[in-house]
C-alpha cells in the first residue's frame, strides 16, 4: 500500500515530517520501562503571543538518564533521554487484555500504549468474513481503502498478519484509540502529546480548507488547534521534538501563522541542544540562510527568544 497522509490535513503532513525525522535521528533499540512518577496535571496551555512566557510543565517521569550540559549561549540544561515506550511483546489481543485494566485504573503509560495499540488495529477487519471480503477487494481493485496497492500479494500477507495480531480485540474498542491517547496526554505524557495529532480519527477530510464544507472546515480547524495545544504543552514540559515541530510550523506558516523570529529562535535553540547532546542533524546552514533574510534587530530578538526557550527549567527531554 502506498504510504500517504489524509488529503489536505496540514497538521498531519507537517507533524509527520518533523516527528518522523526526529524519530529516525534518535531512535535507539527499544527498551521498555514501566515505572512512572506522576506530577499534578495543569490545565490546557494556549499560546498568547510570539513571546509568551513558557508555561508550567506537566510531566510523567519514566526511568531515564540525565546529563548536565551547558549550551553555546552559556545556559545550563539537563539532557533527559527517555527510552522508547514500546508495546508489550506478543499478540495485540494479549497486550490489550493486560493494558485495558491498567489504563482504566488511570495508569497514564498504559493509556498511551493502549491508544497506540488500538490505533494499529483501527482499520483491520474485526471478523473472518470481513477479512475475506477485504482480501477479495484488494485482488479485484488493487486498492485497500483509498490507497493504491503496488503488490496485492504482499498487502494481503500484511493484512492477514494484522488480523491475527488484532483478533480478539472488540471492534468498538478499536475506535477509542484517541480517547486513551488524550487521557495520557492530559496526564502529562510527552510522547502522547506529540503523537496525538498524528493519530487522526477515521473521517473524511478535504484537500484545501477553502474548499471544505463548513462542517469539515470546522473539524479540521479543531484538529489543528488541538495539535497546537498539545504540542505547546509538550514544549513547556521540555520536549525537544516539540521544539522541532513548532520550528517547522512557524517557518511554514500553515498550522501557526508564519513568524520568522519564532522559527529562527526554535531552530537556534534546537541546534544548541543537538550540539550539547552530540546529536545530528545540526541546523547551522538553515540558520545562516534565515539570518540573510532577517534584520539585525530581528536576529537579536530571535536570539533572546532562543535563550528563553533554553531557560525552561524542564529543558531538554529527548524522546525517541
Amino acid at each position: 500500500m502506498k504510504p500517504g497522509l489524509r488529503w489536505g490535513l496540514l497538521i498531519a503532513a507537517l507533524l509527520a515530517v518533523a516527528v518522523i525525522g526526529w524519530q529516525a535521528m534518535t531512535a535507539p533499540d527499544e527498551p521498555v520501562f514501566t515505572e512512572l512518577t506522576p506530577e499534578p496535571a495543569s490545565p490546557p496551555i494556549a499560546e498568547t503571543g510570539p513571546f509568551a512566557p513558557l508555561p508550567p510543565a506537566v510531566a510523567i517521569a519514566p526511568r531515564q538518564t540525565v546529563q548536565s550540559a551547558v549550551v553555546e549561549s552559556g545556559i545550563a540544561v539537563r539532557l533527559v533521554r527517555r527510552p522508547r515506550l514500546a508495546l508489550p511483546p506478543g499478540r495485540y489481543a494479549e497486550a490489550y487484555g493486560k493494558l485495558l485494566p491498567e489504563a482504566e485504573s488511570g495508569n497514564a503509560l498504559s493509556q498511551f500504549r493502549l491508544g497506540n495499540l488500538l490505533f494499529e488495529c483501527r482499520d483491520v477487519p474485526a471478523n473472518a468474513d470481513a477479512l475475506e471480503a477485504e482480501v477479495e477487494a484488494i485482488h479485484q481493485t488493487r486498492h485497500r481503502g483509498r490507497w493504491e496497492v503496488d503488490s496485492p500479494k504482499a498487502e494481503i500477507a500484511t493484512l492477514r498478519h494484522q488480523f491475527a495480531q488484532c483478533d480478539g480485540i472488540p471492534a468498538e474498542a478499536r475506535l477509542g484509540f484517541r480517547d486513551w491517547l488524550k487521557k495520557s496526554a492530559d496526564a502529562g505524557v510527552i510522547e502522547a502529546q506529540i503523537n496525538l495529532p498524528m493519530r487522526l480519527p477515521a473521517e473524511d477530510y478535504c484537500q484545501y480548507l477553502a474548499e471544505c464544507t463548513p462542517a469539515l472546515r470546522a473539524r479540521q480547524e479543531a484538529l489543528q488547534a488541538e495539535a497546537v495545544d498539545y504540542t505547546t504543552r509538550a514544549r513547556g514540559a521540555g520536549s525537544v521534538a516539540a521544539l522541532w515541530t513548532m520550528a517547522g510550523w512557524y517557518a511554514g506558516g500553515e498550522v501557526l501563522p508564519q513568524n520568522d523570529i519564532e522559527a529562527y529562535a526554535h531552530f537556534r535553540a534546537l541546534d544548541q541542544i543537538q550540539a550539547a547532546a552530540k546529536l545530528t542533524p545540526r541546523f547551522d546552514q538553515l540558520l545562516a540562510g534565515m539570518k540573510k533574510r532577517l534584520r539585525p534587530v530581528d536576529i537579536d530578538a530571535g536570539e533572546a527568544r532562543a535563550r528563553e526557550l533554553l531557560s525552561n527549567p524542564r529543558c531538554c527531554v529527548i524522546t525517541p
